[in-house]
């Protein structure tokens, strides 16, 4: 550990070492310290000797400081390259505490010493980072301890964007250098350590990663189920570098289906085969919208299921990069694959790699020559270690010639060891004379010799990049080769500014009115000074009155709600009285019906009481036609009666007076 104690600290040295056995450590360490124009950077160089168990000393100080100068230009202070620096965990912690909050946005400790033991080393740096954006870990011993340990801090940052487990994939120049080459002491990551990345990915409310690279991390079948289920889910994950991995075909078809949302995807050297994932990667391709690079290197491909995959491929109008090195595809697979692209209604591929892929046939050369006619997006052709031989490069040659082939867009071509001779290569030159589209011609590890004519290279203004390494071309070709290429460059960085000049005298005669727009601009800016303060206030006032606005919604609202609480009582009573209204109707329909009877019948009554009426009147009538003379009858019978009653009357009282005089003669009582 370091002591912390001053900015030029020294490690103690490990017991035996030459530091230890003597007191000129002291010494040495205000030189070593004055090495550094940063402190930090001795403190670093300090840990790194304790890692290592070496003494400091002024030689390895030196070379210390400079790879870290050479990794580091001033160009990108934002990034840090630490690789190859036999960087250990004691390295790793004492850059968490002398780099704490510097604005490193990309940290690279590729190729170290660091270990299991360093990953929690490395999640206090990445805290301590707080704007790092990428990390690089390749070749670092990182087992599926080191990498589940890593994994707890990709739950909770929200700010790594790239974590690299795997070693870069080589440089577009040596993209298929070597088959089989693989990192220097690749991180032995494993189905576990993977399951674990991607859960704690999964687990990450906020998670940034875009870009996860796991090239030659001992990745089995398994992982490739653990990533199938992982796409399925995530959103932001759109880089994926699996190479260099024994999934076979069982594992890469278990991911395909669900990397739909991807841009970059590499499974090369995977140990799959294209009779068994054909299906899927078919399905793949018809599907995404997005995937735009594609490496399927290293994996063997015969010509029967390459045909879907070529269709698919020409039909993918999102893909733009693909890679088939290595594939074994042979003339007949380059002829399938050629014939889709030319056939496919859209045009989409810019990058082609063909290489290692046993091209040696005339036919495959002229399939491509057809393809750089024909299909105008291809820019860049990867032709590297396949024998096309001078045959191969005549047909090559025609197609870049823009007086045959005028659509031709081709930007790079490669053709390191292609058994290129002196001819073919002749050829290809003069085609290329009056082609302005191609700027990088890779001709390395070919038969040229002396014979080649350097005029034809001299002629080629428009060159910017060639590669003659490997050939039997004396020193003095090459020199004067990389003099004409060196004139183009040139030529090419001063079109620029010959460009800005005639530019910069156009824009002095604008200068004077530029002045007067400035003045108008001033005057402008006055007024509009004053017409935003107009505006603030403006603002100021309709903030006022959306607050009142806002309260009279709320009031509004309140009463609106109310009304609208009173409306369904309202209309619940209405639908209450609608019902009641109903009934009474039929109600008064069944009375009127009734009544309406009632009244007919009541109407026949009326008619008989009217006939019986008139009958009436006419015998009324009669009668008082006849009531006088019968009243005058009535009045003398009664006249008549009343004298009999007169008579009968005396008679009685005749008889009383006689029956009186009885009695009193006889005595006799008739009461009862």
């Amino acid at each position: 550990a370091t002591t912390g104690a001053g900015a030029g600290a020294i490690v103690a040295a490990p017991p035996g070492s030459p530091s230890a056995a003597g007191g000129g450590a002291t010494a040495g360490t205000s030189l070593v310290t004055d090495l550094f124009a940063d402190p930090v950077w001795a403190e670093v160089y300090a840990a790194c000797c304790c890692d290592v168990r070496e003494a400091p000393s002024m030689e390895s100080a030196r070379g210390f400081r400079d790879a870290i100068l050479a990794q580091n230009p001033d160009t990108r202070p934002d990034r840090l390259t630490l690789r190859g620096l036999r960087i250990g965990p004691t390295t790793v912690s004492c850059m968490g505490l002398q780099l704490k909050d510097r604005q490193y946005t990309r940290l690279d400790l590729s190729n170290n010493q660091l270990g299991d033991y360093s990953a929690l080393s490395v999640r206090s740096l990445v805290r301590a980072l707080p704007k790092l954006r990428e990390l690089h870990l390749a070749g670092n011993f990182i087992s599926a301890e080191g990498a589940q340990e890593i994994a707890e801090e990709l739950e909770v940052n929200s700010s790594l964007e790239v974590l690299a487990f795997g070693c870069r994939a080589e440089s577009a120049a040596t993209a298929g250098a070597a088959i089989g080459n693989r990192g220097f002491r690749p991180n032995a990551v494993g189905s576990d350590g993977v399951k674990a990345i991607l859960s704690a990915l999964s687990k990450n409310p906020k998670p940034a990663l875009t870009s996860l690279n796991l090239r030659q991390t001992s990745l089995g079948a398994e992982a490739g189920r653990h990533l199938a289920i992982f796409l399925e889910r995530d959103w932001t994950l759109v880089h994926l570098d699996v190479s260099c991995n024994p999934l076979s075909s069982q594992g890469v078809c278990a991911m395909l289906p669900h990397c739909t949302r991807l841009r970059l995807l590499d499974i090369a050297d995977t140990g799959c085969r294209g009779e068994l994932i054909h299906s899927q990667l078919s399905t793949l391709l018809q599907r995404t919208t997005s995937l735009a690079r594609l490496s399927l290197a290293r994996n063997q491909f015969e010509p029967r299921p390459l045909r879907r995959i070529s269709r698919a491929v020409a039909a993918c109008e999102s893909l733009t990069s693909l890679s088939l090195a290595g594939t074994e595809m042979g003339t007949e697979g380059v002829t399938v694959l050629i014939s889709a692209m030319l056939d496919s209604e859209v045009q989409t591929l810019t990058e082609l790699d063909l290489s290692y892929n046993q091209l040696a046939q005339v036919e495959a050369a002229t399939a491509l020559s057809h393809a750089l006619a024909k299909y105008t997006t291809l820019h860049i052709l990867r032709l590297s270690n396949n024998a096309l031989g001078d045959a191969g490069v005549l047909e090559l040659g025609n197609a870049l010639d823009p007086d045959v082939c005028p659509d031709c867009a081709l930007h790079t071509l490669e053709l390191g060891t292609c058994r290129v001779g002196t001819a073919g290569a002749t050829h290809l030159l003069g085609c290329l004379a009056n082609n302005e589209n191609l700027k990088i011609l890779r001709l390395g590890d070919n038969f040229l010799d002396d014979g080649l004519d350097l005029s034809l290279i001299e002629k080629l203004e428009n060159l910017h990049e060639l590669h003659l390494v490997g050939n039997r071309l004396c020193h003095a070709g090459m020199v004067r080769a990389a003099q004409a290429i060196e004139r183009n460059r040139q030529q090419a960085r001063e079109k620029e500014p010959a460009a800005l000049r005639g530019e910069m005298h156009r824009m002095l005669f604008q200068e004077t009115k530029l002045s007067k727009a400035r003045q108008q601009v001033n005057a402008d800016e006055e007024e509009v000074s004053q017409r935003e303060t107009v505006t603030e206030r403006a603002l100021r006032e309709l903030e006022d009155v959306r607050s009142e606005h806002a309260e009279k919604q709320m009031h509004l609202r309140k009463n609106i709600y109310q009304e609208e609480s009173e409306l369904e009582l309202a209309r619940s009573k209405r639908d209450e009285l609608g019902v009641k209204l109903e009934e009474a109707a039929r109600k008064y329909a069944e009375r009127q019906k009734e009544l309406r009877e009632k009244l007919k019948t009541h109407e026949e009554e009326l008619l008989d009481m009217q006939v019986k009426a008139d009958e009436t009147d006419r015998r009324l009538a009669a009668r008082k036609k006849e009531h006088p003379e019968e009243l005058r009858r009535i009045h003398d019978r009664a006249k008549t009666a009343m004298e009999e009653a007169a008579q009968f009357q005396e008679q009685a009282r005749n008889m009383r007076q006689q029956l009186r005089r009885l009695q009193d003669k006889g005595m006799v009582d008739f009461r009862p």
